[in-house]
């Protein structure tokens, strides 16, 4: 009888250790998302697995590649915005991904199969991107007035319109010092990524070009003559700042309702 009932407690116990473990296994997916918006859609996690495993088959515009660049034993820091894989929409092929965005290179960067291969999406014309973690739309335009010719690139959208949207840009550069040894001529270079000021960039009526935004009033009205009075009372009068997000949504806001 001893026997029997050991058995059944080590079945009921069994019971209850999978039991939790279904729980914390629910609990990482809700965390998933970050602290930086909602957990990612039911199964997205799977899907995106799923569709890394074979994505050359999904998507042809990809390039592969190893992306594990050594910066030094030095350095401190990392070169993209959120430095986990992930879980993204790529609206043209209507797929989930796990992606991560490098902010040094300006690359968004996607797991494959195999987990120490990534893979770097070719960026095509008009691309978006829609990453689940930090309920981020990602869109590839062209630089306006760029040295390079078809200089894509990703933007984060802001304020979505079919008039004047708005976009901000984010980047990292490396940063490299030289710090000498107490007492002795020995030094030693440590480099760090650290984060660029942010950019922010119009597009008009969804045509593909990113046209960065001038500091100076003068030349922000020039982007608009047909309504240069309006905008201009419009700035003034809610003293708007150029280089704030804040103001510059405000703004476009108002651009797109005269």
């Amino acid at each position: 009888m001893k026997t029997i009932h050991t058995k059944t407690t080590l079945k009921k116990l069994r019971y209850v250790l999978v039991f939790c473990l279904l729980l914390s296994l629910e609990g990482i997916a809700q965390c998933s998302g970050g602290s930086y918006g909602p957990p990612p859609p039911q199964g997205a996690i799977k899907l995106a697995s799923k569709a890394s495993m074979d994505f050359d088959n999904s998507l042809n515009a990809v390039i592969v590649r190893n992306q594990s660049n050594t910066y030094g034993p030095n350095t401190i820091g990392t070169p993209y915005m959120q430095k986990d894989f992930s879980t993204a929409r790529i609206e043209q092929v209507n797929k989930v991904y796990l992606v991560r965005y490098n902010a040094l290179t300006d690359e968004m960067e996607v797991k494959g199969g195999d987990d120490s291969e990534v893979l770097v999406i070719s960026k095509q014309r008009n691309y978006e991107i829609n990453q689940h973690a930090n309920n981020l739309k990602y869109r590839v335009l062209e630089k306006i007035d760029s040295e390079k010719e078809n200089d894509l690139g990703y933007y984060i959208s802001i304020e979505d319109n079919d008039n004047i949207s708005l976009y901000r840009k984010q980047c990292k550069k490396l940063v490299k010092k030289k710090q000498s040894s107490y007492g002795s001529s020995a030094s030693s270079i440590t480099t760090e990524f650290k984060d660029m000021r942010c950019e922010f960039y119009i597009e008009k009526a969804h045509n593909g070009h990113a046209i960065k935004v001038p500091k100076k009033k003068k030349e922000f009205l020039a982007l608009f003559p047909d309504k240069a009075e309006q905008i201009s009372v419009f700035i003034k009068k809610n003293r708007i700042k150029l280089n704030k997000e804040k103001s510059l949504k405000k703004l476009i806001k108002y651009i797109n309702t005269i």
